[in-house]
C-alpha cells in the first residue's frame, strides 16, 4: 500500500491558479513600486540556472518537480531532464531567485544542487530559401545537388509545390550569401527568407522621400542605431530591409528614429511582406497575363486555319496568293504566331537554356523542342512557296501557337490551386491580433499613456494592454492584473487557464475576462504561434520516402522522351520514304514529312514529368495543412509516410491514458458531521502542502464553498509535514492529522474494520486511500484517483475497429497498471517499465513485423518516442517529449489518435492515386500520341491537344490533392460521448421564475387639469429608481406604472404622486388582452398592381382577417387578423393558394424567432440529439430543422429563455465540438439580394442564347460569306440560319423565360391578368408563328419563310435586364431601415454576478445574444446594447440620435437607457429590460416599415387604373392586329408599305406583338410606392418619423398649423429667468439656503428653483445641500424650513401676508411686471424678512420665432390653442408672432377648434407633445408629435418629431410637398409612357413617316418606362431641408 501511496505521490498535479476575490467594481489600476522603469533593462535580461536533482526514477517525478518550480512568480519555462538527471530554468530575477527555485525543488522531496550554465552554441543553422523558376522534379534535384555540393552544408531539402529550399548549414563554413549564389548559378531566382542566425529582418516603406541625399541620411541615422546588424535600400520603393538583434532593438525604434529625422516629414510603414503568398499571387498574375496575350494571337491563327476554311467568302480571301503559291492566310499566320514562339513563349528557351548548361534537361527543354520543330518547319514551308511556283505548302504555326497557349493555361491553373494548399499557415498566422495596446509607464510604475499599435510592432520588453475579449498580442508574463485565458487554439485545453501576476501567457490566445498587463518576452519568429507555424512549413518541406520514386524517374524521364520522339519522327519518316503503310493514311493536307513531324512533335509535348514531381509534395502540403487545422501537427512526410502503415500502438499511462492529475472521487464519514466543514478543516491543514495529493484535496474541498474560486480557509497553527506519510496542524482548536495507514499507526490513531475495508476497496480500484483523523479519532476516508481521459475507452475499442493492436507500457505498478487497462479495454500491458525499457519494447514489437506507434506526454517517454516507428506527443506534455515525436497532439485528446492515422491513410491512398494517374497518363498517352491507334482506327493526336492534354495532367494532380481538405474525421469520433444538456451557470431554475418578473400598477390620480400636471406626476415618478415606464392619462386621471419590484413598490410610487400634489389610490390592474394582432409576410413572385391587389383580395375574403396591405415597392404584406378565429399557417396557405411564395417574417405573437446555424455536425442522429437538447429548454416553443445547411429554426419566449441559453445548449452537448451561432438573418435585404443574382443569372443566360439570334437574323445576313453558309437549305425552302434560330431561341422561350409563364398561369387562375400575361402573350405569338413559319418551309418547295425568333428572345432578354435594373434600384429604396439598425452596437460586454452583486466574469458576447434581465458594461465611448436600466455607476449618455436632445443626459442608478445611444464618460452596467423586436430602436424601425407598407390615396388611383390596364391592352393588342391584318388583305394601304422581308400577316402581327409588350402596368403600380418609401426614409434619417403614405398626401396639403403652448412652442419645463436680491448677501449664500428648503419639495417649481441653485456649486452634477429642520409643505402656497438656524420661507405672496411679513413697495412692482410677462413670481424671506425675489418662467423654444415666420412665408397659418391663461397665451403668442390664440382650452375644445378649421376650408396639421393634445392630434388632417412628449400623444399622431425641433415642423411639411411632386412627376411619366407609346406601337406614325417600333425595342422601352420611375423616386434620397432652416440661429434657451 505504502508503495501505491508513494507511487501516486508523484503524480502530476495541475494547478490552474486560484483568484483572489475581485474588487466589485475596481479603480484605474496603478502598478506597484516594483515595477519601476530602472528595473526594466534587470527585467529584460532573463536568467537561466541549471540543477542536478538527485532521486527522480519517472515522469511523475519529474512532474511533480516541474508544477512545483513553475508555480513560483516570474518563471518562464522548467524543463527536467529526467534521464539526466537536471533541471533547466528560465526565469526574471526580480521576482525569484536560484536560491528559491533550489529550495522549492527539495520541498518537492528531492536533492538540488546548482551547477555551473553549460550553454552548448548551436554550431548549425538553418536557412530558408525562395526559388523561382521550377517548373518539374528535374529542376529541383538539380538545386539540391547544386546546394549538397557545397562546403558546409549537411543537409537540403528542395520542395517544388512550396517553391522554397531549408538548408542546414555550418555558418563558420559557408554563409547564406554563398547558398544563394549557388542557387542562381543553377539559373533560379533566389529569395533570402531567413537565414536561421540569431537576428530578426524586416522591410519598411518609408513616405515623404524625395532625394537621394534624404535616403543616406535615414540610412545613417539607423546604422547609428544599436543592435542594427545590416542594412539593404531600394530606392525605387523607397524601401530600407533590415537585419537586427530583437533583443537589443526593434521596428518601432526603426520607425521613430526614421519620423524624428530630419523636419518629421517622413513616414514609415513596415512593408507589406513578401512571403510565400506575394510570390504565390505574382507567380499568378504573370501566367495570367502571359496566357491572355497569347490567346490575342493564338485565337486568330486558329481561326485562319482550321476554320475560315470552310467559309466560302473567307476562305477565297485566305488563299489569294501573294507571291508565287505564298498565300495571305499562311502570311497572316506566320506574323501573328512568330511573338506567341519568341516573345510570350521565351520563358520556355530560358528555362531550357539553363537546365541544359547544368548538364539536366526539365519539361522547358521538351516545350522549346516542340514547339520550335513546329514552328520553323512552317517558316521553311512558307519560305519555299514565295520561292516556288508550284509547291503547295502546309504550315503548322497554329500547332506552335496553340501549344504555348495550352501549356499557359495549364500553368496558370497549376499554380492557382498550389496557392491553395497552403491555407492552413494562413489560418494559424490569422491567430495573431492585428493591433495591441502599448503601455508607457513612469518609474515608479504608473501609467503615462496608451497607444494601439500594429501587433507587429511590439519589441521585447515592452508592456502590452490585453483588454477582455482581446487577443493577447505577444508571448509573455503577467505583472498586474489577473484573468483567465482561453489556450484552446494552441495548447486544446477547453477550459480557460486562470493567469495572475507572473504567469506565462501565450500570443494569439483569448482573454476571457479580466484586464492583463503582460510584458512582452518572445516576439516575431520566437513566438509560439511562430514555432507552430515554422512546425508546419518544415513538415510541408520534408519529402516523405515515397517521393524518392519520382526523383529517381525525373533524372532519366526527360532525355528518355526527347529518344522516343525523335524515335518516333524518324520511323515513320521512314516507313513513309519507303512505302511501309499505304498512301492513303496521309491526310490530304499534308506529305509523309509532316505526318512523321506530327507524331514527333506529340510526342515530345504529351509528355509531363510535372505531373510526377508534384504528386507527394502536394498531398503532403494538403495533408500537414488540414492535420494543424484539426489540431494534429505532422513533421513531415516521413511521419506521415510511416503513420498510415501503424498496425500497433504503445501508450503511456500517466496524462495520456489518464488526465495526469490526481482527483477526489469518494468520501467516506465514520462520524457524523457536515460535509462542508468537514472539508473546511482538512483544507485549511492540506492548504499549506505543496503535494499533489494535498492540492487534488484543497480543489475538491473549493466546492463546497460559496467563494469556490478564492476560498480563504481557517488558520493552521502549528503545520508540520510528514515527508512520506501526511501532514498534521491545529485548526479552529482541533488536532488534524490528514495521511496514510502508517501515520495513523504511528499517532495512536485506532482505525476501525469498516476503514480498513474501505483502504483494501480503494487500493483494489487503483486509488489511494488517505485517512483523516480529528482530535485523535478517525473521521473519515477519501479515495483518490488518476481518471481516465474523456473517450479513452471508445479510442481503444475503435483502434480494434481498425484492426490495430493496442499496449499499455507504464512506470507505474502493476495494480494501477492492470486495473487501468481492463477499464479502457487494453489486453497487453507492462508495468514499472523505465524510459529505457519503453524504448525496449518499441523495438521488440518492430523486430515481430510491427510498425509500431508510441504515444506519450512526459520526458521519461523521449526515448520509446524516438525508437518508434511514429512517435506521438500530447501537446500537453513536456516540451522534451514535443521535440521528440513526430506527430504531435495539439489538443491533448485522444481521439487526435485516431485522426492522425485516418489522415495519414487518406493522405497515402491520395498520393497512391496521384502516382496511377501521373505513371498511367505518361505510359498510356505517349503511345497514343506516337500514333499507335494510327494504323487501325486512322486516329492521331494533334499536338496542341497532346500539349493541352499534359497541361490538363498536372492541374489535375493538383486537383486530386486539394480534395483532402474535405477532409472529416472518421464517423466513429462523432458519435463519441453524446452526453446531456449542461446548463451554464447562470440560468438556473429558480433564477428563471424571478427573471422577467417587471411588475405594473394603476393609480387613480385625482386633481389633475392639464398637460404640465400630468407632466408633473410622470416627471416624479420616472425619477425614483426601478422604474422602466410610467404613462398618464389626463383625460381619465390614472397613471400606469411599469416597474421592477426589487428596486421599488406600490406604496412609495402612490406616495411620490401625492407629494407632487395630487390625490392617488392604487387600483385593480387591468389588462386587456389584445385580440388583434399583426403578422408581416414576405410575398415573391408580384411583378405589378395587379398581382398586389390579388392578394390583398384573397387576404381580405378571410375570415378573421380585418385589414390587409400588400406592398409592391416591399414586397410584404401586413395582415391584422383574430388569432382566436385564424392563425398565420392560413394566412400563408391563402397567398400560396394565389400563386405566390409566402414567408412569414413575424406572426405578432409574443414569441421571437432566432435561426442558428451549427458547425462540426456529422451525422442526422447530431441533429436529432441537439433537437431534443433544445426541446428540453423550458421556453423553447417550436423547432425547425433545415438538415441540409445544418441550421435551426426556433420560436421562444423571450422573458423565459433566450439566443444565449441556446447556444450554450448546443456547444455544450456531446464533447463540445460544436459551434453554434446566429445565422445571418434572412430579411428582406437578403431576398433583395437573391433576387438581384436571379434576375441577373437569368439575363446573362438569355445573352448566351440572344445574342447569335441577333448576329443570325440581323448582322451576319449582311456578311456575303456567312450570309451564304446560313441561307444553305436543309430541307426544301429550310434554311440552317432558320433551324439554328429556333434551336437557340427555344431554351430563351421555354426555360430562362418560364417565369412568365408560371405568373400569367398564377394570376389567370384567379381570374385576373398582370404583366406577366402581357409578355406571355407577346413572345408566345412571335415564337409560335416563327415556328409555324420554319415548318412550312420544310415541307414547301416554293414558301419563303420569314421568322421572329429574334423578337421573342430578345423581348425576354430586355424585359429581364429591365426587371434586374429595377429590383437593383427598388434595394436602394430601404437604405433608412438599414441606417437605422446600423445604430445598435455589433458586440456588448456581459458580466455574471454572484450573489451579493459582485461581478465574477466578463464576456464579450454578440448583442444579439443579450436576453431580458443581462447585465451588460458599457465602457465610455460605447454604444449602449439594449434598453434597460442602471444598476451601478453614474455618467452622461448621448441620446441624440434616438431622442433628439442634443445635450447629453446624467444617468445614475435606476434610470433608464435607451439601446443604440452613446455612453460618454463613466462606466455603466445596466440590466437589459426590452431586447429584439421590443427595444426602442426595434419599434422606430418597425414604425418606418409601417410607414413603407401604407398606401397614399393617390395610389388607389393606379390601383383602379390596374385592374382593367392588361385586358384593355390585350384587346387593343388584338384590334390593332386585326385592323391592320383586314387593311392589308382588303387593300387598305399600297402594297409599298410592306418591307421587303414580309407580308402583310407578319406586319400586322408585329404591330400587335408591340403593343402587347409596350404597355407597362408596372410603371403605374410602382410610382406611389417608391416614392413614399424614400421620401419616409429620409424623413427617418432627418429625426421626422412619417406614418405612412396617408400621412405624406395629407401634409403636403396643409394651410393651417395649430400649435399647443406648453412643451411645444415653449420648452415645457419651469426655469428661474431672473432675480433680485432686497437684502446684502452672496447669490451663491442665497441659493443654497432656498435650495436646501426647497430640496425636499416635489413641486415642478422647486425643483427649478434647485436646478438653477446648482450652478452656484462646484459639484454641480450631485450637490449636498445643508441640513432642513422642521420642513413644511404648504399646498398651493410654498414651502418652509430652519436651514442654518435661519428661518427660510419661499412662496407666493399670499403665503407672506400669512406669515406676517412685510413686502416693500418695490418688491410689488417687480411682482406686476413678472405676471405682464407671463412668468411666476417667488418670494424668499429669511428670519421673517423678504429676502429675495425670483421670476420663474417656461421659456420659448429656441427658434420658435423664425419658424413661425417661414411659415408665414410657406403661406401657412399659424394658431395658439391652449389650455393656460389668456395672460401667458397672449404674451407667447405675442413673443413668436402668432395673431390668433384660443387659451384655457380643454382638450375637447381643441378638438373642436381643429373641425371648426376644417369646416373652413382648412387642412389642419396640429403639433402637440401632451395627452391632452392627443384629440386634437386624432382630429387633425396631420397630427404631428413632439418625440419628447407622452407615449399617448406619439401613438395619436400622424408623424412624430423625434428631435423635438420646431424647425422639424417646415422639414415635414417641405418632405411631403417634395414627395408628392416627384409621385405626380411619376404617374405623369407612367400614363405619358403608355398614352404616347401604345399608339407609336400600334403604328400611327407608319402610314406619314414610314416608322414603325419592332417588338424588342417595344419591350426594351416597358422595361426601361419601370426603371426610370423608380430611379425618379431615388432622386430623392438627395433630398435637402430648406435653406431658410440652415439661417435660424440655433441658440440656447435664453435666460436673463
Amino acid at each position: 500500500m505504502v508503495a501505491k501511496f508513494l507511487t501516486l505521490e508523484c503524480i502530476r498535479g495541475e494547478s490552474f491558479g486560484h483568484l483572489s476575490p475581485r474588487p466589485h467594481y475596481p479603480s484605474m489600476p496603478k502598478y506597484p513600486k516594483g515595477v519601476s522603469e530602472t528595473e526594466k533593462d534587470v527585467r529584460g535580461s532573463e536568467a537561466k540556472a541549471v540543477y542536478s536533482v538527485i532521486g527522480m526514477t519517472c515522469a511523475a517525478c519529474a512532474g511533480s518537480v516541474e508544477k512545483a518550480v513553475k508555480r513560483l512568480p516570474g518563471i518562464r519555462e522548467a524543463v527536467v531532464d529526467v534521464l539526466n538527471n537536471r533541471v533547466q530554468v528560465m526565469f526574471y530575477t526580480s521576482f525569484v531567485n536560484e536560491e528559491t527555485i533550489r529550495e522549492t525543488i527539495e520541498d518537492v522531496g528531492f536533492q538540488a544542487t546548482l551547477m555551473p550554465d553549460e550553454a552548448n552554441e548551436k554550431s548549425t543553422q538553418v536557412c530558408q530559401i525562395h526559388i523561382n523558376g521550377m517548373t518539374c522534379t528535374s529542376c529541383s534535384t538539380t538545386v539540391e545537388s547544386a546546394l549538397q555540393a557545397l562546403q558546409g552544408v549537411q543537409k537540403a531539402q528542395v520542395a517544388l509545390a512550396t517553391e522554397e529550399a531549408q538548408v542546414h548549414y555550418d555558418p563558420k563554413i559557408i554563409n547564406y550569401n554563398q547558398l544563394l549564389e549557388a542557387i542562381e548559378d543553377t539559373g533560379f531566382e533566389a529569395i533570402l527568407i531567413s537565414t536561421g542566425e540569431d537576428m530578426s529582418k524586416i522591410q519598411l516603406k518609408v513616405d515623404g522621400v524625395c532625394t537621394d541625399h534624404s535616403m543616406r541620411l535615414i540610412e545613417n541615422s539607423l546604422r547609428a542605431l544599436p543592435g542594427v546588424q545590416d542594412i539593404d535600400i531600394d530606392p525605387t520603393l523607397n524601401k530600407f530591409s533590415l537585419s537586427y538583434k530583437s533583443n537589443v532593438t526593434g521596428p518601432r525604434n526603426f520607425i521613430n528614429v526614421i519620423e524624428s529625422t530630419g523636419s518629421r516629414c517622413y513616414k514609415a510603414t513596415i512593408f507589406p511582406e513578401g512571403g510565400r503568398a506575394i510570390h504565390k499571387k505574382e507567380e499568378v498574375k504573370q501566367y495570367y497575363r502571359s496566357f491572355l496575350w497569347s490567346l490575342v494571337f493564338t485565337i486568330p491563327v486558329f481561326l485562319t486555319s482550321m476554320v475560315f476554311m470552310y467559309i466560302p467568302g473567307l476562305k477565297h480571301g485566305l488563299d489569294t496568293k501573294v507571291i508565287n503559291m505564298l498565300s495571305v492566310g499562311e502570311t497572316l499566320r506566320w506574323v501573328l504566331s512568330t511573338p506567341v514562339q519568341f516573345i510570350i513563349g521565351r520563358r520556355f528557351y530560358t528555362g531550357s537554356y539553363k537546365a541544359l548548361r547544368h548538364g539536366s534537361a526539365n519539361m522547358d527543354v521538351l516545350i522549346a523542342l516542340g514547339t520550335n520543330a513546329a514552328y520553323f518547319y512552317s517558316v521553311y514551308s512558307v519560305l519555299r512557296a514565295a520561292t516556288s511556283e508550284d509547291f503547295k505548302s502546309t504550315d503548322f504555326f497554329e500547332t506552335s501557337s496553340m501549344l504555348i497557349s495550352f501549356i499557359l493555361l495549364g500553368k496558370y491553373l497549376e499554380v492557382l490551386a498550389k496557392g491553395k494548399t497552403s491555407d492552413a499557415i494562413a489560418k494559424l498566422m490569422d491567430l495573431a491580433p492585428e493591433t495591441a495596446i502599448l503601455l508607457t509607464l513612469d518609474k515608479e510604475g504608473n501609467i503615462i499613456s496608451e497607444q494601439e499599435i500594429d501587433g507587429r510592432l511590439i519589441q521585447k520588453d515592452d508592456v502590452i494592454k490585453i483588454l477582455p475579449g482581446a487577443k493577447v498580442a505577444s508571448d509573455g508574463f503577467v505583472i498586474r492584473g489577473q484573468s483567465h485565458v482561453n489556450e484552446s487554439m494552441i495548447t486544446g485545453e477547453a477550459r480557460p487557464v486562470a493567469k495572475r501576476k507572473g504567469d506565462t501567457v501565450i500570443g494569439g490566445t483569448v482573454n476571457e475576462n479580466g484586464v492583463l498587463h503582460i510584458k512582452a518576452t518572445r516576439v516575431g519568429s520566437e513566438s509560439a504561434l511562430s514555432q507552430i507555424v515554422q512546425l508546419v512549413e518544415s513538415a510541408q518541406m520534408a519529402k516523405a520516402p515515397v517521393q524518392k520514386l519520382a526523383d529517381h524517374i525525373s533524372k532519366y524521364f526527360v532525355p528518355l522522351v526527347i529518344i522516343l520522339s525523335f524515335s518516333t519522327w524518324l520511323a515513320w519518316f521512314l516507313a513513309g520514304k519507303f512505302n511501309g503503310y499505304p498512301k492513303s493514311w496521309i491526310p490530304t493536307s499534308m506529305d509523309g514529312f509532316q505526318l512523321a513531324l506530327q507524331f514527333g512533335i506529340s510526342v515530345m509535348v504529351i509528355a509531363c514529368p510535372c505531373a510526377l514531381g508534384l504528386a507527394t509534395p502536394t498531398a503532403v502540403m494538403v495533408g500537414t495543412g488540414v492535420g494543424a487545422s484539426q489540431g494534429v501537427l505532422i513533421k513531415g512526410g516521413q511521419a506521415l509516410e510511416s503513420a498510415h502503415k501503424v498496425d500497433c500502438i504503445v501508450f503511456d499511462k500517466t496524462g495520456t491514458l489518464t488526465v495526469g492529475k490526481p482527483v477526489v472521487v469518494s468520501t467516506r464519514l465514520l462520524k457524523n458531521m457536515v460535509l462542508q466543514e468537514f472539508y473546511e478543516l482538512i483544507a485549511a491543514a492540506e492548504v499549506n502542502s505543496e503535494h499533489p495529493l494535498a492540492k487534488a484535496i484543497v480543489e475538491y474541498a473549493k466546492k463546497f464553498r460559496e467563494d469556490g474560486e478564492s476560498p480563504t480557509w481557517p488558520e493552521a497553527r502549528d503545520f508540520v509535514s510528514i515527508t512520506g506519510h501526511g501532514v498534521k496542524a491545529i485548526v479552529r482548536n482541533k488536532e488534524i492529522i490528514v495521511g496514510n495507514k502508517s501515520l495513523m499507526l504511528d499517532q495512536n490513531i485506532a482505525i476501525p474494520a469498516d476503514a480498513e475495508d474501505m483502504l483494501a476497496e480503494t487500493e483494489a480500484m487503483a486509488q489511494t486511500g488517505i485517512l483523516i483523523s480529528i482530535d485523535g479519532e478517525l473521521t473519515g476516508v477519501l479515495a483518490i484517483s488518476d481518471p481516465l481521459k474523456p473517450g479513452a475507452r471508445d479510442v481503444i475499442s475503435i483502434l480494434k475497429s481498425m484492426k490495430v493492436k493496442s499496449i499499455m507500457v507504464t512506470g507505474d505498478n502493476w495494480g494501477t497498471a492492470n486495473s487501468i487497462a481492463k477499464e479502457v479495454g487494453i489486453e497487453t500491458v507492462i508495468a514499472g517499465a523505465k524510459p529505457e525499457q519503453k524504448a525496449e519494447e518499441v523495438k521488440n514489437l518492430q523486430a515481430s513485423g510491427h510498425t509500431v506507434a508510441m504515444v506519450g506526454d512526459g520526458i521519461n517517454d523521449s526515448p520509446a518516442l524516438v525508437a518508434a516507428n511514429v512517435g506521438m506527443a500530447i501537446g500537453a506534455g513536456t516540451d522534451i517529449a514535443i521535440e521528440a515525436a513526430d506527430i504531435v497532439l495539439m489538443k491533448s485528446n485522444l481521439e487526435d489518435v485516431i485522426t492522425a492515422i485516418d489522415l495519414s491513410r487518406k493522405t497515402f491512398s491520395r498520393i497512391r492515386l496521384n502516382y496511377i494517374w501521373a505513371l498511367g497518363y505518361n505510359l498510356l498517352g505517349i503511345p497514343i500520341a506516337a500514333g499507335a491507334l494510327f494504323p487501325s482506327t486512322g486516329f492521331r493526336l494533334p499536338p496542341w491537344i497532346a500539349g493541352a492534354a499534359m497541361a490538363a495532367s498536372s492541374v489535375s494532380v493538383v486537383c486530386c490533392s486539394l480534395l483532402l481538405k474535405y477532409y472529416k474525421r472518421p464517423e466513429k469520433l462523432n458519435a463519441l460521448e453524446m452526453q446531456g444538456v449542461m446548463y451554464p451557470k447562470g440560468v438556473s431554475e429558480t433564477e428563471r421564475d424571478v427573471e422577467g418578473s417587471e411588475a405594473k400598477a394603476v393609480f387613480s390620480v385625482i386633481g389633475m387639469t392639464c398637460s404640465a400636471c400630468a407632466g408633473s406626476v410622470e416627471k416624479a415618478v420616472k425619477r425614483l429608481p426601478g422604474i422602466r415606464e410610467a404613462v398618464v392619462d389626463v383625460l381619465n386621471s390614472r397613471a400606469q406604472v411599469m416597474f421592477y419590484p426589487s428596486f421599488v413598490n406600490e406604496e412609495t410610487i402612490r406616495e411620490t404622486i401625492e407629494d407632487v400634489g395630487f390625490q392617488a389610490t392604487l387600483i385593480q390592474d387591468e389588462t386587456n388582452e389584445k385580440s388583434i394582432q399583426v403578422c408581416r409576410i414576405r410575398i415573391n413572385g408580384m411583378t405589378c398592381t395587379s398581382c398586389t391587389s390579388t392578394v390583398e383580395s384573397s387576404l381580405q375574403a378571410l375570415h378573421g382577417v380585418q385589414k390587409a396591405q400588400v406592398a409592391l415597392a416591399t414586397e410584404e404584406a401586413r395582415v391584422h387578423y383574430d388569432p382566436k378565429i385564424i392563425n398565420h399557417n392560413q394566412l400563408l396557405e391563402a397567398i400560396e393558394d394565389a400563386g405566390f411564395e409566402a414567408i412569414l417574417i413575424s406572426a405578432g405573437e409574443d414569441m421571437s424567432k432566432i435561426q442558428i446555424k451549427v458547425d462540426g455536425v456529422g451525422t442526422d442522429n447530431s441533429m436529432r440529439i441537439l433537437e431534443n437538447s433544445l426541446r428540453a429548454l423550458p421556453g423553447v416553443q417550436d423547432i425547425d430543422v433545415d438538415p441540409t445547411v445544418r441550421k435551426f429554426s426556433l420560436s421562444y419566449k423571450p422573458d423565459v429563455t433566450g439566443p444565449r441559453n441556446l447556444i450554450n445548449v448546443i456547444e455544450s452537448t456531446g464533447t463540445g465540438r460544436y459551434k453554434a451561432a446566429i445565422s445571418p438573418e434572412g430579411g428582406r435585404e437578403v431576398h433583395r439580394k437573391e433576387e438581384i443574382k436571379q434576375y441577373y443569372r437569368s439575363f446573362l443566360w438569355s445573352l448566351v442564347f440572344t445574342i447569335p439570334v441577333f448576329l443570325t437574323s440581323m448582322v451576319f445576313m449582311y456578311i456575303p460569306g456567312l450570309k451564304h453558309g446560313l441561307d444553305t437549305k436543309v430541307v426544301n425552302m429550310l434554311s440552317i440560319g432558320e433551324i439554328l434560330r429556333w434551336v437557340l431561341s427555344t431554351p430563351v422561350q421555354f426555360v430562362i423565360g418560364r417565369r412568365f409563364y408560371t405568373g400569367s398561369y398564377k394570376a389567370l387562375r384567379h381570374g385576373s391578368a398582370n404583366m406577366d400575361v402581357l409578355i406571355a402573350l407577346g413572345t408566345n405569338a412571335a415564337y409560335f408563328y416563327s415556328v409555324y413559319s420554319v415548318l412550312r418551309a420544310a415541307t414547301s418547295e416554293d414558301f419563303k419563310s420569314t421568322d421572329f425568333f429574334e423578337t421573342s428572345s430578345m423581348l425576354i432578354s430586355f424585359i429581364l435586364l429591365g426587371k434586374y435594373l429595377e429590383v437593383l434600384a427598388k434595394g436602394k429604396t430601404s437604405d433608412a431601415i438599414a441606417k437605422l439598425m446600423d445604430l445598435s452596437p455589433e458586440t456588448a460586454i456581459l458580466l455574471a454576478l454572484d450573489s451579493e452583486g459582485n461581478v465574477i466574469n466578463e464576456e464579450e458576447i454578440d448583442s444579439r445574444l443579450i436576453q431580458k434581465n443581462d447585465v451588460i458594461k458599457i465602457l465610455p465611448g460605447a454604444k449602449v446594447a439594449s434598453d434597460g436600466f442602471v444598476i451601478w455607476g453614474q455618467s452622461h449618455v448621448n441620446e441624440s440620435m434616438i431622442t433628439g436632445e442634443a445635450r447629453p443626459v446624467a444617468k445614475r442608478k435606476g434610470d433608464t437607457v435607451i439601446g443604440g445611444t452613446v455612453n460618454e464618460n463613466g462606466v455603466l452596467h445596466i440590466k437589459a429590460t426590452r431586447v429584439g423586436s421590443e427595444s426602442a430602436l426595434s419599434q422606430i424601425v418597425q414604425l418606418v416599415e409601417s410607414a413603407q407598407m401604407a398606401k397614399a390615396p393617390v395610389q388607389k388611383f393606379a390601383d383602379r387604373i390596374s385592374k382593367f390596364f392588361v385586358p384593355l391592352v390585350i384587346v387593343l393588342s388584338l384590334s390593332t392586329f386585326l385592323a391592320w391584318f383586314l387593311a392589308g388583305k382588303f387593300h387598305g394601304y399600297p402594297k409599298s408599305w410592306i418591307p421587303s422581308s414580309m407580308d402583310s400577316f407578319q406586319l400586322a402581327l408585329q404591330f400587335g406583338i408591340s403593343v402587347m409588350v409596350i404597355a407597362c402596368p408596372c410603371a403605374l403600380g410602382l410610382a406611389t410606392p417608391t416614392a413614399v418609401m424614400v421620401g419616409t426614409g429620409v424623413g427617418a434619417s432627418q429625426g421626422v418619423l412619417i406614418k405612412g403614405g396617408q400621412a405624406l398626401e395629407s401634409a403636403h396639403k396643409v394651410n393651417c398649423i395649430v400649435f399647443d403652448k406648453t412643451g411645444t412652442l415653449t420648452v415645457g419645463k419651469p426655469v428661474v429667468v431672473n432675480t433680485r436680491l432686497w437684502k446684502n448677501m452672496v447669490l451663491q449664500e442665497f441659493y443654497e439656503l432656498v435650495a436646501a428648503t426647497e430640496v425636499n419639495s416635489e413641486h415642478p417649481l422647486a425643483k427649478a428653483i434647485v436646478e438653477y441653485a446648482k450652478k452656484f456649486r462646484e459639484d454641480e452634477e450631485n450637490p449636498t445641500w445643508p441640513e432642513a429642520k422642521d420642513f413644511v409643505s404648504i399646498t398651493g402656497h410654498g414651502v418652509k424650513a430652519i436651514v442654518r438656524n435661519k428661518e427660510i420661507i419661499v412662496g407666493n405672496k399670499s403665503l407672506m401676508l400669512d406669515q406676517k411679513i412685510v413686502i416693500p413697495v418695490d418688491a410689488e412692482d417687480m411682482l406686476e411686471e413678472i405676471e405682464e410677462m407671463a412668468q411666476t413670481g417667488i418670494l424668499i424671506s429669511i428670519d421673517g424678512e423678504l429676502t429675495g425675489v425670483l421670476a420663474i418662467s417656461d421659456p420659448l423654444k429656441p427658434g420658435a420665432r423664425d419658424v413661425i415666420t417661414i411659415l408665414k412665408s410657406m403661406k401657412v397659418k399659424s394658431i395658439l390653442v391652449t389650455g393656460d391663461n389668456w395672460g401667458t397665451a397672449n404674451s407667447i403668442a405675442q413673443e413668436v408672432g402668432i395673431e390668433t390664440v384660443i387659451a384655457e382650452a380643454k382638450p375637447e375644445h381643441k378638438a373642436e377648434k381643429v373641425k371648426n378649421l376644417q369646416a373652413s376650408g382648412y387642412t389642419v396639421a396640429m403639433v402637440g407633445d401632451g395627452i391632452n393634445d392627443s384629440p386634437a392630434l386624432v382630429a387633425a388632417d396631420v397630427g404631428m408629435a413632439i418625440g419628447a412628449g407622452t407615449d399617448i400623444a406619439i401613438e395619436a399622431a400622424d408623424i412624430v418629431l423625434m428631435k423635438s425641433n420646431l424647425e422639424d415642423v417646415i422639414t415635414a411639411i417641405d418632405l411631403s410637398r417634395k414627395t408628392f411632386s416627384r409621385i405626380r412627376l411619376n404617374y405623369i411619366w407612367a400614363l405619358g409612357y403608355n398614352l404616347l407609346g401604345i399608339p407609336i406601337a400600334a403604328g400611327a406614325l407608319f402610314p406619314s413617316s414610314g416608322f414603325r417600333l419592332p417588338p424588342w425595342i417595344a419591350g426594351a422601352a416597358m422595361a426601361a418606362s419601370s426603371v426610370s420611375v423608380v430611379c425618379c423616386s431615388l432622386l430623392l434620397k438627395y433630398y435637402k431641408r430648406p435653406k431658410k432652416l440652415d439661417a435660424l440661429e440655433m441658440q440656447g434657451v435664453r435666460i436673463e
